[in-house]
């Protein structure tokens, strides 16, 4: 309980304004901070719509969390948000030649000062498995350093090496798409075997209390669902820069994005992966705690077109304009999708939710006749249920669908789309799914994670495109009129995975295992992480 005791006594108040690193949008703190809104332990708005979080926030929501009335293992988790997010925690005694490594129990090298703090350390994830097609396996080492400059400013950065032999559904994806999910430069060394690198780096800043600046290479996901239709954690890292302002009920974010138009097997001789440009906004309106109805609105833009180069189009470098018309305006060449979402916390033990995105509508075509291709949108509703006859069950059922060339366009360029991978749902397009996914903490530290997924989805032929990648210009579609999801070679493919984590203690050190069953393809995987964020249960 010193836990606890540090926390009143105040060591955060230094801490709660200052600007600092990012926690990875993959963590476990998400959920938990999710269900401790539904439960009604927080006495502040939850934003759970956008991730990833900054530390300074999750700090703020610490001291707003009530913990006289959550069960026992609520508690430990808070005890582990509170390890993994405070910085003043006092300095454990070791001895002097040991003094410098790990003073506080989880960063290898420490230094504070009045007027600005430095953070270093490992990120570690080693583990192995098997599956139907053989040994599978990850090796991955790098380092961290987070520092914050100040009160106004953050700083952060990394590098992972990976070699690793996934599952074989996976690199049956890599072979279909010559990308990793979540990867980028990726070399093949052995039979379904890979070679990886990774690194983010960004800056934060806070003018003002209202106002938040991200700059920097990493990733985001925005919804409040277990999938994204527009903006997921999918595909690798890219550069952005992201506004946030809010003021009191209100929220809203800017969101501008340099991304990969990927070229498969590109010779080095062809020069740079071409780029592309993504511009979003979304607006939020949190009524009350456990309440918040919210619209999007995004444009993909890529700056070559058929007529050539056309430069980068500031139009949609203003922060407060309607996309749609100002592309209407240009010629029509982009690709513009707007939407909207909510969400709804009941009885302090469920959640309800959904998403629609609209990629392009013409209602007059519906005059014409049924199904046009054009009418291209994806919807998702959900549903949230937590401490389900025990403490800490937690359940969640979610419908995606998505219709036929949802996420593309004429210019392949514009497709929504980032290196090679999808940006929003991680099939693509022309699908159903139906996800069912299970949490339970039995002891303190013990998590157990299971999900079954059953998806459908109108595969295209060799010849004919269906709707269902945004990689195929829509130019290609079979027919104007008719159109349905599932349309073309109807696959199904089911996915249950589970996964069982163990935190021994307050440190960052995790045990992991893991099984999955897909058609085809059994396995099971054992891994050590530290400091790592879980990869998220979603393929």
């Amino acid at each position: 309980m010193r836990l606890f005791r540090w926390l009143s006594w105040g060591w955060l108040v230094g801490s709660l304004l200052a600007q600092d690193a990012d926690v990875f949008s993959g963590s476990e703190l998400y959920t938990w901070w999710e269900r401790w809104d539904v439960r009604g332990y927080v006495d502040t708005f939850v934003p759970i719509e956008s991730r990833p979080w900054g530390r300074e926030e999750m700090r703020f929501l610490l001291g707003h969390t009530d913990t006289s009335r959550m069960h026992r293992l609520d508690k430990a988790r808070y005890q582990r948000a509170a390890f993994a997010l405070v910085d003043s925690l006092p300095l454990r005694q070791k001895p002097p030649f040991l003094r410098w490594a790990f003073p506080n129990n989880r960063d290898l090298l420490v230094w504070q000062h009045p007027h600005g703090a430095l953070y270093i350390g490992p990120l570690v994830q080693v583990g192995a498995g098997r599956d139907s097609s053989g040994l599978l396996y990850q090796n991955t080492r790098g380092a961290y350093l987070r520092a914050r400059l100040g009160q106004k400013v953050g700083i952060y950065a990394d590098f992972l090496e990976t070699q690793a032999r996934p599952p074989f559904f996976i690199a049956q994806r890599y072979t279909q798409y010559q990308t990793l999910w979540g990867e980028t430069f990726v070399k093949p060394f052995r039979q379904n075997a890979y070679d990886y690198t990774n690194t983010r780096g960004y800056l934060t800043y806070s003018p003002v209390p209202a106002v938040r600046l991200k700059f920097g290479r990493d990733k985001a996901v925005w919804g409040p669902g277990f999938q994204s239709l527009y903006l997921s954690d999918y595909p690798p890292e890219y550069l952005y820069l992201h506004i946030r302002t809010r003021l009191g009920k209100w929220e809203y974010h800017n969101f501008f994005a340099q991304l990969i138009d990927f070229l498969p097997n590109k010779p080095d001789a062809w020069g740079d992966q071409p780029r592309k440009y993504l511009a979003l906004h979304q607006l939020l309106w949190r009524p009350q705690r456990g309440v918040c109805i919210g619209v999007f609105e995004g444009v993909m833009y890529n700056p070559w077109t058929p007529r050539g180069y056309r430069g980068l189009e500031l139009n949609y470098f203003v922060p407060v304009i309607f996309y749609r018309a100002v592309e209407q305006a240009l010629g029509s060449p982009d690709n513009a999708m707007l939407g909207l979402f909510g969400r709804a916390n009941l009885l302090r033990h469920f959640q309800v939710y959904g998403q629609l995105a609209l990629d392009d509508y013409n209602f007059g075509k519906r005059r014409e006749g049924p199904g046009w291709w054009g009418n291209k949108y994806a919807y998702q509703v959900g549903l949230k249920a937590f401490d389900v006859g025990l403490p800490t069950l937690d359940v969640q059922v979610e419908l995606n669908q998505v219709q036929p060339y949802t996420y593309s366009h004429s210019n392949v360029g514009a497709a929504w789309t980032q290196h090679g991978q999808f940006l929003a749902h991680p099939y693509g397009a022309n699908l159903r799914e139906l996800v069912g996914l299970v949490r339970y903490q039995p002891v303190p530290g013990l998590t157990l994670e299971g999900r079954l997924t059953w998806l459908q989805q109108g595969q295209n032929t060799p010849t004919q495109n269906w709707g269902a990648s945004p990689f195929q210009t829509d130019i290609t579609h079979v027919q104007d009129f008719g159109n349905r999801v599932l349309q073309g070679q109807l696959q199904r493919s089911r996915l249950l995975h589970g996964r069982l984590v163990w935190q021994p203690g307050l440190q960052p050190l995790f045990l992991e295992g893991e099984a999955f069953w897909r058609e085809g393809s059994t396995g099971a995987f054992f891994a050590l992480r530290w400091m790592m964020a879980p990869k998220p249960l979603r393929w």
